[in-house]
């Protein structure tokens, strides 16, 4: 039976299969002698240590994790777990009776130690659980007390401890270690050995887990263990410190809790060295900073909650009286004085025999001579405290002489804010007192000057004072108050929050991935300032609240749509029933004739666009309404009203989030705000206020179905109206509202995901077609473009019906074709191709103001990962493809476009492209790198291609368009009519369609490269690719050098339209629309160095700067206004911290530039005349400077 074991332990196969027959491997082991089980413990120690060697083992420095290497080992180790678990269940077996200590072999304790060794080393949590129960089952075990013994019992404690501190780990667990927590004593404490020195880890790491300290048990654990020992009490104290620095408050009064309930369970030295680290808490609430004092304060705040304890006082006594009391008045070191005086303001009321009451009385009044802001805010809070806990005890005079220090010393005009707001703050907490209440009436006429102070938190917090003592005394302080210098700071707070709502924190400035400002210290202030003026405004009749409203509105528009956005002292019933008579009062009155120019269509042409800079589908008007200052007046007013009643409608908060859809308010809603008033404004004036309101109208689509089908229709047709404008505002957020975004969203996403994968398709993974034909850069431009020929929502497009399919929505992707004089296409064909062209511009204009609203990011991301993934990395590699199509030879523009004398060859050579026109670039691109960013920032780890790949293509990319060789590239610089050379479009006289492919080319390219500077601009923003290694002057020519192939053919075009028709107004129109071209490239390329230069990398590289600059002036032409270039010079300047250098580059520019030859001498004199008047930023003086 014997040898059944031994033959072939070393096999997992072997091993495996005795395991499995428990009730046959027991018997067998019931039979063996003491002999034969060492033999067995030899031969599975030597197995374990042939399959755990280095080499057979894998780590991840990366996530620091170590595993096997082959699964085998792995499942050899688990198996070995359970033999010794069986093992040990018949050593139990065989002494039930339990009254023999139990004494293992000595093998076995090897065996054993050698299992622990591994599975601590192993990252491996089945292991780790398997070893567990085989603990659990030792411990269970009657043990002789010996070493082997403590060493099992410290090592459960240990698995107990990581098990409750693993992400898996459960409160059961955090129990079931409390339980268990009288192991400690087994723990060679202050002995540098593995397992001491484990436990010490898990411990300190169980102190930056909330769920553990914050379970009581967890609670209980650590004090124990901290009162075991010197050395762990020092391990644990240090990781306390620590990390008392940097969590929240919340999780610091758990920390509070343990050092209690640790100093509390102490005796003895340990309970001296509890004290001293307590010693040491108050002396860092003393010298440290002031916010990181705070939190120290916060853990020594239960010992000052528990004063009336003995042994607290005690403790207080003992500690507090040599820290505090020794330096007083050592006011030279002004943290120590601030924080002791709160230390003070804390402990205080306590009573000794070595100070006497009148001491800590007189101590604030000398304090408050103090010329530091921060002692100034401590004595002031201490003042505050001391009189609303000792106001009975302190005398009528003492009480007159501190309040005379709060108003006359530390509430003066002059004094700092952070002082003032200390002692509001003090002066609301003794409101609440009833025994002081009497004292505001006397004092409020000394201070009610604050409401109007130039300090935002002050005047928020006397308002807050003011709201408090009309609550607590039941009377009205608000009629002591003049209001008109308030209304003032309240509408310009208004219009300051309003701007700071618009400002974004640009992570990615391009493409509005941003989180915004939020100043919350204004927003409190609106509201309680809200709340204060219309203090007694809504106690009446809702028709008086109504025409308050109104009359409000007349005189202060801003105060009101403040009020009826910020106020919160109105029940969400009687705000629905102010809004519903509001509405109707502006229904009514925009029905009168005299405003109904208000409500007529087409005027949001003009109107609208006014306000927004967009305009809207509809008829067009003559003149703008709104001119005239009587409709704008009127515009105004009912403008203000509309957004009175959608912030009266607004919920404030969940709970009336939850009210608002209960049955009664839906009814309520559905005969008050009826549908036919939003028709009515669509295309108005007004139109943009209604649906403000529709937005917050609790009810769905079914109540709005006209509005619903309009929605829709906008949605569907972006590519015709261009009414960006009006689905980003209003349709967008109601159909989000609705809950049928997604719906709208998966339709288009699909659109977009089939065009892509149709652009892979035929140029990276089947690159012949990159090669097809040399006569049509645009050989797809008649393809039928794969789509979803029959989406949900019914496709509208410009009135063309969307061809039936009998396959449903499925996505097709057809057969290649490019048209052909021989294989002409039928009107249908056409009109599926023109209907499919829209529906992609239209996906890709309608998911760029998807992607621009942090709030639907979730949205996509949870529906559409799939579909974002693929897009990021398909449209990747189409550009590396792009790019490497431009580089495989020189770009060699066609020699008759340079010099008049060159003859048309017929010689083509284009890369092929699929995706063209400025609309489909824009938008692939302003999706590509919105797409990029949030795989980046929110999901890159879940992102299924190899990131870095990505990032490889960008870099690659950049390098490919810098490193494009142009042929004949000095005469393509110095020709064009820009650089002083005439148009070559004489020549041209046999512009064909190769021609114009030439110029739809050269454009189609310089798009490409110009949105790919957004690209180079955010891999450069987040880090990703090594500034160091790019060459910036070749990308800055590159860019320029491809507006010039453009400028060259665009002109020969020119030319030839100016031969046939003759006139001198087309000639002048083109030329215009060059020149645009020109400045929209100077432009973008001048904000891109802007980008560049300010980078860490060329802070100390004036020179590497310089150089950057020679090719943008080389292609910087004298139709650049001299402003502009000023402009963009005086923003360089100021990056150049090398300002010699600098000075000295704009003063020879002519000598320094070395492209200067390629440059008319006039271009050169025109912008040295311009460097000659930029003037350096002064040097702020340097501190101690006269």
């Amino acid at each position: 039976m014997y040898k059944d074991i031994i033959s072939n332990l070393g096999e997992l196969a072997h091993l495996k299969q005795l395991c499995k027959k428990k009730p046959d491997l027991l018997a067998t082991l019931n039979s063996c002698k003491a002999k034969e089980f060492e033999e067995i413990w030899l031969m599975l120690h030597k197995a374990l240590e042939e399959r755990t060697p280095p080499d057979k083992l894998l780590y991840d420095a990366e996530n620091s994790t170590l595993l096997f290497r082959e699964e085998d080992d792995r499942q050899y180790l688990l198996t070995c777990i359970n033999f010794i678990c069986i093992y040990i269940q018949h050593v139990a077996n065989s002494d039930k009776k339990g009254k023999k200590h139990i004494k293992l072999d000595e093998k076995f304790y090897v065996l054993f130690c050698k299992l622990t060794e591994i599975q601590f080393m192993l990252s491996d949590r089945e292991v780790r659980m398997s070893f567990g129960k085989c603990l659990f089952q030792l411990c269970e075990l009657n043990l002789e007390e010996n070493e082997f013994s403590s060493y099992v019992k410290v090592n459960l404690l240990i698995f107990l401890l990581w098990r409750s501190c693993s992400s898996e780990g459960k409160r059961a667990d955090i129990s079931k270690l409390k339980k268990h927590k009288d192991l400690c004593k087994y723990i060679k404490w202050g002995v540098p050995e593995k397992c001491t020195n484990s436990f010490y880890l898990l411990c300190s790491y169980s102190l930056n887990l909330p769920k553990f300290y914050a379970h009581p048990d967890g609670k209980l654990f650590l004090a124990h263990v901290w009162s075991q020992h010197e050395s762990i009490a020092s391990h644990l104290f240090n990781q306390f410190v620590h990390n008392t620095v940097l969590l929240s408050h919340d999780s610091i009064s758990h920390y509070s809790q343990i050092i209690h309930s640790t100093w509390k369970n102490c005796e003895g030295p340990m309970k001296e060295t509890l004290e001293i680290q307590i010693e040491h808490l108050v002396n860092l609430a003393l010298k440290c900073p002031i916010k990181v004092a705070a939190r120290f304060r916060n853990v020594l705040s239960i010992f000052h909650n528990n004063k009336g304890d003995k042994s607290i006082n005690n403790l207080i006594f003992k500690i507090y009286d040599p820290i505090i009391w020794r330096s007083l008045m050592v006011i030279a070191q002004l943290e120590t004085s601030l924080q002791r005086d709160v230390h003070l303001s804390a402990d205080f009321p306590r009573r000794g025999p070595l100070h006497k009451e009148r001491e800590l009385l007189s101590l604030d009044g000398e304090l408050a001579e103090d010329v530091n802001a921060c002692v100034l805010q401590a004595v002031g809070k201490c003042i505050c405290h001391v009189l609303n806990e000792l106001w009975e005890i302190i005398s009528e005079q003492k009480r007159s002489a501190l309040v005379e220090v709060l108003i006359h010393k530390l509430l003066k005009e002059k004094q700092h804010d952070n002082v003032k707001v200390e002692v509001l703050l003090g002066f609301s907490e003794m409101a609440k007192n009833k025994k002081i209440q009497k004292l505001f009436a006397k004092i409020f006429y000394r201070i009610k000057h604050l409401i109007n102070d130039k300090s935002l938190r002050v005047r928020k917090n006397f308002i807050a004072l003011v709201l408090e003592l009309n609550k607590q005394l039941n009377e009205n302080f608000s009629n002591q108050i003049d209001f008109s210098e308030l209304i003032k700071r309240v509408t310009k707070d208004l219009f300051t929050y309003n701007v700071e709502s618009c400002i974004k924190k640009l992570s990615y400035a391009k493409y509005e991935h941003h989180e915004k400002v939020k100043n919350k210290e204004i927003c409190e202030f609106l509201k309680l300032s809200s709340n204060l003026i219309t203090y007694s405004m809504w106690e009446c009749s809702i028709k008086e609240q109504a025409k308050k409203c109104v009359n409000l509105l007349n005189d202060y528009p801003a105060l009101m749509i403040c009020i009826s956005k910020f106020a919160t002292n109105l029940e969400l019933v009687q705000r629905y029933k102010l809004a519903s008579v509001l509405f109707e009062i502006t229904n009514v009155k925009l029905a009168e004739e005299g405003n109904s120019v208000l409500l007529t269509g087409g005027s949001a042409v003009n109107g609208s666009s006014a306000a927004t800079g967009q305009g809207c589908p509809g008829g067009a008007t003559t003149g703008d309404p709104l001119k005239d200052p009587i409709i704008n007046g009127k515009y105004v007013k009912y403008a203000s009203l509309l957004l009175c009643v959608a912030y009266l409608l607004k919920p404030k908060n969940d709970q009336e989030m939850e009210l608002c859809g209960s049955e009664k308010i839906e009814h309520f809603l559905t005969h008050k705000f009826t549908e036919e008033y939003f028709l009515a404004s669509i295309d108005t004036l007004m139109q943009q206020f209604y649906f403000k309101v529709l937005k917050y109208v609790n009810l769905n689509q079914d109540d709005y179905v006209r509005i619903y089908k309009y929605g829709r229709r906008e949605l569907l047709s972006l590519h015709r109206y261009k009414n960006e404008h009006t689905c980003r505002k209003f349709i967008l957020p109601l159909f989000y509202k609705w809950r049928l975004l997604e719906s709208v969203v998966q339709t288009h996403m699909h659109i977009l995901n089939a065009c892509i994968d149709f652009v892979f398709l035929h140029t990276c993974e089947n690159t012949q077609w990159a090669t097809v034909s040399q006569a049509n850069p645009f050989l797809h431009a008649h393809m039928n473009l794969p789509f979803v020929e029959k989406d949900a929502l019914g496709y509208v497009s410009d009135e063309v019906e969307e061809p039936d399919s009998d396959d449903g929505s499925e996505i097709k992707v057809p057969a290649l074709r490019y048209n052909k004089k021989d294989d002409p296409m039928d009107e249908k064909e056409k009109k599926k191709i023109y209907i499919n062209n829209k529906k992609q511009i239209n996906a890709l204009i309608l998911l760029s103001l998807i992607v621009k609203k942090k709030k639907y990011h979730q949205m996509l991301f949870k529906s559409f990962s799939n579909i974002i993934h693929n897009f990021v990395f398909k449209f990747n590699s189409y550009l590396l493809f792009i790019f490497e199509q431009l580089t495989q030879s020189d770009f060699q523009l066609p020699a008759h476009f340079i010099c008049p004398h060159y003859s048309d060859k017929g010689d083509f050579n284009f890369a092929q492209l699929i995706i063209y026109g400025s609309d489909k670039i824009r938008g692939y691109f302003h999706l590509y790198i919105s797409f990029f960013f949030l795989c980046y920032t929110n999901k890159r780890n879940n992102f299924p291609h190899d990131w870095h790949t990505l990032i490889d293509n960008t870099l690659r990319s950049i390098h490919l368009i810098s490193s494009v060789k142009f042929k004949n590239e000095i005469e393509i610089v110095t020709s064009g009519r820009l650089a002083g050379m005439s148009a070559v479009g004489e020549a041209v006289a046999h512009v064909d369609d190769r021609v114009s492919h030439w110029a739809t080319y050269t454009k189609t390219i310089l798009q490409f490269v110009m949105h790919f500077l957004d690209m180079v601009e955010f891999t450069v923003a987040m880090k990703m690719t090594p500034i160091e290694d790019l060459d910036f002057s070749d990308l800055v020519k590159n860019v320029f050098m491809f507006y010039k192939c453009y400028e060259l053919v665009q002109g020969g075009i020119n030319g030839h339209e100016k031969r046939h028709t003759g006139t001198h107004t087309e000639d002048c129109d083109a030329g215009r629309s060059l020149l645009e071209v020109y400045l929209g490239v100077w432009t973008r390329v001048s904000e891109f160095l802007l980008f560049i230069l300010n980078c860490d990398y060329f802070e100390k590289k004036t020179e590497m700067k310089l150089c950057v600059l020679y090719p943008f002036f080389l292609f910087t032409y004298e139709v650049v206004h001299k402003e502009d270039i000023e402009r963009v010079m005086n923003k360089y300047a100021a990056l150049i911290k090398e300002r010699e250098t600098f000075f000295g580059f704009v003063k020879n520019y002519k000598k320094n530039n070395s492209m200067v030859s390629y440059m008319r001498q006039s271009q050169v004199n025109y912008i040295q005349g311009i460097l000659d008047n930029i003037s350096l930023p002064k040097e702020k003086p340097k501190n101690g400077s006269s």
